[in-house]
Parts: C-alpha cells; structure tokens; sequence
C-alpha cells in the first residue's frame, strides 16, 4: 500500500507522501515546531511539493541502505526522477532532480505547526521565508539549468511557485534560527555550491552533499554483521529505522517522528511520539545491540544514565526531550484540523506526569544485555553509583501502583507486567552485582525483593481458577503485555502457568497474525492490533519451536508493510493501512527481533 516515506538525518525528520510533497518537517530537531504539518491539517498548514504539470504515473523507492527517497514520475511525454533527502549535519532539505517534463514546485512553509505564515523575500536563485514573530527563517535556492537554453524558471514567490522546465535542478530549503548576518552568510554558501553543482549536473556525477549523505546511511548499515536470513530487505529497512531516529548528538532514540497520526480515525487516540522514551529506547537499543551495533546501543545507554535522578524516581518522567531535559505537559494544537479530521492535535505528552514502574527494567535489562554481550566490566563500573541508585529505588518502591506500560490515564493498578520489570530489575541488577564483586549484603537484599515481587505475581498477578495470569492484579481479563514475561526471562515458554495465558491471548486478542494490546481501556474498545504484539508472539513461538505458527505471522505483517517497508503502530485489521504515529520504532525493532529470533532457531534445526 502507497504511503508515507520517511526522510531523517538523525537531527529531525520528514515524511514525504507518494504525490511528492513533504507534508511533515520539524527543525531544527525532532520534537521541534513543524514547519510543514499539511500531514495534519490543510494546504494552508504548510507544505513543499514537486511534481510534473501534465498527468504521470507516480512510483517511490529508497535508495537501497539509506533514508533517501527516489519519486520517479513516467508519462508518454517522459520521466522525472527526484532524489529526497535531509542532509547529514544539516537542518536542511535537499531536493535533487533530473526531468524530461515541466515541473512545479510548490513551498508554503508555516511556522510552529501550520500556525504562523512567513513572509517571503525574492533572492536571486530562490527566497527567503521568515518568522515575522521570532528570529528564524527557510532559506530557499533553486540550482540548475534547463536542457534547452530558451527556456528558463519562472516563478511566483508571493505564492511560493516555480515552474522549472525539463532540465536538472537541485532545491534546497535551508533552516535558520539566528540573525540576518547567517541568512546572508546562508545565501553566499549556497550560491558557492550551486556553481559546482552546475558542473556536476553537466556531468551527470553526484553532489557533495548527496554523496556524504548517502555514504553516512552506507556506512550505518555495512558496519553491522551481515544478516542472510529470512526477509533480509526488511531488516535493513528496520536497522535504518532505528537508525533515523537516533538524535546523533547524544544517542537519544525517539518512539516515532509525528505527533498527532491517530490510532483511530476521527477519535482522540492521537500523542505526541517525538521524544525519547526510557522504554522504547531501551527496547529499540536491545535490538541494535543484537543487530551488532554495540555503540549506538550504549550510547542510548548513556543518554539515559545522565538523564537519571539521584534524589528520587530514577527517572522522573518516562520519557525527555531529546537533549535530556523534561517535557512540561500537553497542548493542543487547536488550529490543526487534524489527520483525517481527528482532533485534538498535540505537542508534548501528559504521560510525563505519570508513575510508570516498568521502564526502571525496561533500562537495566538492556544494561545487562550489554554487558553480557560485551563483558565491558568497565562500563558497569563507571556508572555503578546510578546503576545501584536506581536498583535500590525499585527495591524500596515495587509496591506502587502506576499508570502500565500502556500509559492508562486514571487507571493506576499494580499491572503485572509492571511488577514483572520490577522483578527483571533487581534480578540482573543482582546479576551485575555479582559481577563487580558487590557487597553480598547488597545482593542479598535486591534478591529478596525479587522474589518479594515474584510471590505477589504469583499470588495476585495469576488466576488459579482462569488458569493465566492477568492484567492487572486480582483481576481477570489479560493483556499482550504478559507475552513479554518469558523474553525477560520471567518464566520458561512451556511454564503451564505461562501456556494457560498464552491460550487466553490466542484466544480473546489473536485475530489471524494481528494481536491487540488489549480489548478496552479509558476510551473504550481498542479498534486496531498493535504491531509490536505480533512480533511478541512470534517470538514466543519461536521459543516454543512452533515455527510455522511464527512464520505465519511475519509473512502477514510483511505484507503489510507500505510500499517503502515500513510499520506504524496500529494497523486498520482489514486494509493494513498503518494507524497511529508512523514510522514506530516499536515495530521496526519487534520485526528485527523477531528475525533474529528465527534466523537463530532455523540454524539450531
């Protein structure tokens, strides 16, 4: 299915629709005001686009192992071939084109989510765009030559048009949050560069700016070991995933680049995804680490461990800012229109004042994951006064109820898969323990709260007469939270406690290869499954050797994939049209699990 692309260069990120036009951009960082955000709302919420002014037929694809996009637009009259791209180092866009049609260009940029409109200024070669309420502003420059010398660009800056007749051009919009000193100093580095790209277009060679861009993404990719099993193509796409959503200043990972993409049409199941969670992260970091990326696991690492509070919760909120800092709250976008007419749109996240017991585990699962597989001593030690800090918390505070992975609002309980993280918690931190050769009274303690919390899961968390454990404590229905419990190393796959939930799950959120969360919550039934639950019960069903059972799950998720292989984090049951922020890193990291999982268990075969 034709759907969104999605444009980053590990500072903020684009989503390019399959038209050509770039309808969601934030600058300079992710969780930054968009700039184009058409993607929830209307032409007048600001857009960039290009496509031919005569009818042609439309196909999309990467450029392989990179997040650049190539539109490719075929008609009896010819083709126009577009290369999309956001620049490493770079808040800009770029935009590199080579057509035998006409073209039109079309930028209405508004600042701070549709909200404001610029102020356009005509330069020589482009324009400029600027925030008449701050000091920020685009910088436009049309480079290129047309392929008859009688023709020439013509435009209309007021309305933000040109029209470029057959020929080869490169666009770039500029981003620029200072004074008019670097706008002028923007403009003569631009007109600098368009004089060699004259010279490169003659020539048919690539620019600078793509050739760096497209070997960072090379790079990213071909340093990692060579994946040979099952849809390889996919993999790749999903390391690049993860990779775009990487902060590269810090090692921050974000949950998703969008805010406001509903989990259901014309509902309010819409949030702002585009910070850096201690549960996504930690799960997104496992998944590189397993990938073979050891660094951009323990930067993540790193990034949460300097984000820790020493005088109270570990982590304050679930989730920061990309550079660390916490979000104040939500609110909502009341101009936007929203997605399809979902209303309301919102930047930041309430969630941030929640109490969520799980992501403490979530953490140090993947600190011990690291150093299992590293051994890096080292590490552990540098860090060890916060590792030991957040350890102690959990072992004093596992007793709170809290909000659940699931973020309910006003529903706070003791979860189960809450007080599983709790368990998985103090028992690697022990493991770690151990292995700096701890006080054993500290061990001891941290392995006495564990099995404090495992006799409360098994007293409360399971129900004897139902035969599973349950959502939430002393309840009765479940979750696909639960599948998580043998991932962790919680229980064995074939634990008859663990089958009898395992049953129930197939039974009541199962439907074909999808799974739901759950059936309801605070705002009624859950309408789509969630991706990242199918990918859990793949695994589990590669663990417990019922690998047709998995392969039938990966084979219907990867059919729906859009056309450039991605996932959101819902999914319409009947179409596969992605719901819900989009591109989710949960699901691109559930699907390099699960690969993973299966490559290793095929070879044990």
């Amino acid at each position: 299915m034709k759907f969104y692309g999605f444009l980053s260069n590990a500072h903020s990120a684009a989503l390019l629709g399959p038209n050509g036009s770039i309808d969601w951009l934030s600058f300079p960082r992710f969780d930054s005001p968009a700039i184009f955000a058409r993607l929830l709302g209307t032409d007048d919420n600001g857009y960039f686009r290009v496509y031919p002014d005569d009818p042609a037929e439309a196909s999309q694809q990467y450029v392989p192992n990179t997040n650049i996009i190539t539109t490719t637009w075929e008609s009896n009259q010819g083709r126009a071939i577009v290369h999309d791209f956001l620049a490493i180092g770079r808040s800009e866009v770029r935009r590199l084109i080579k057509s035998d049609l006409p073209l039109t260009v079309e930028i209405r940029p508004r600042f701070h989510y549709g909200l404001i409109r610029p102020a356009p200024t005509a330069v020589d070669s482009g324009a400029i765009f600027r925030n008449p309420l701050a000091r920020e502003a685009l910088v436009l420059v049309i480079n290129g030559q047309p392929l008859l010398a009688s023709h020439s660009i013509t435009k209309d800056v007021n309305q933000g048009i040109w029209r470029l007749p057959p020929g080869h051009y490169e666009i770039v919009l500029q981003y620029i949050a200072d004074d008019e000193d670097r706008l002028v100093e923007a403009l003569d580095v631009l007109a600098e560069q368009s004089m060699a790209l004259e010279a490169d277009l003659a020539q048919e060679t690539l620019n600078t700016s793509f050739a760096h861009t497209m070997a960072y993404w090379h790079h990213r990719v071909n340093q990692l070991p060579i994946y040979d099993g099952p849809h390889r193509e996919a993999f790749v796409r999903s390391l690049l995933v993860l990779e775009g959503l990487t902060y590269r200043t810090n090692g921050a990972i974000i949950a998703a680049p969008t805010t406001s993409l509903p989990e259901t049409v014309g509902e309010t199941r819409q949030w702002d995804y585009r910070f850096a969670w201690v549960r996504d992260g930690s799960y997104a970091a496992e998944a590189l680490l397993s990938a073979g990326n050891v660094v951009a696991c323990r930067r993540f690492l790193e990034f949460l461990l300097n984000s820790v509070d020493l005088q109270g919760k570990p982590f304050q909120a679930p989730f920061f800012h990309v550079d660390g800092t916490l979000i104040r709250g939500e609110h909502d976008l009341d101009w936007l229109p929203g997605f399809q007419g979902s209303v309301p749109c919102r930047e930041g996240n309430a969630a941030t004042r929640q109490l969520q017991l799980d992501i403490e585990g979530d953490f140090l699962w993947t600190v011990w994951r690291y150093f299992d597989v590293t051994g890096d001593i080292s590490f552990i030690n540098n860090y060890w006064y916060i590792l030991r800090t957040t350890i102690d918390w959990v072992a004093h505070n596992w007793q709170q109820q809290d909000a659940s992975l699931w973020e309910f609002r006003d529903q706070d309980a003791h979860y189960t898969h809450s007080q599983v993280m709790c368990w998985v918690a103090l028992h690697y931190g022990a493991n770690l323990a151990e292995a700096l050769s701890e006080d054993e009274k500290v061990v001891t303690k941290w392995r006495t709260a564990a099995d404090k919390i495992r006799e409360a899961i098994e007293h409360h968390g399971y129900h004897a007469k139902l035969g599973h454990y349950v959502q939430a404590f002393d309840g009765d229905t479940v979750d696909a939270a639960l599948l998580v419990m043998p991932l962790y190393g919680y229980c064995e796959p074939d634990d008859p406690r663990f089958l009898g939930t395992l049953a129930k799950i197939e039974e009541v959120l199962l439907k074909d290869f999808w799974v739901y969360r759950y059936s309801s919550d605070m705002l009624g039934s859950a309408a789509h499954p969630f991706v990242l639950a199918s990918f859990w019960l793949a695994r589990i069903y590669i663990q417990l050797e019922r690998i047709e059972d998995a392969e039938k799950i990966l084979d219907g998720l990867m059919k729906n994939q859009t056309d450039l292989g991605l996932l959101g984090e819902h999914a319409d049951e009947a179409t596969g049209t992605p719901r819900g922020n989009f591109p989710q890193g949960f699901s691109h990291l559930g699907l390099i699990m699960t690969l993973l999982d299966l490559s290793r268990a095929k070879i044990a075969l």
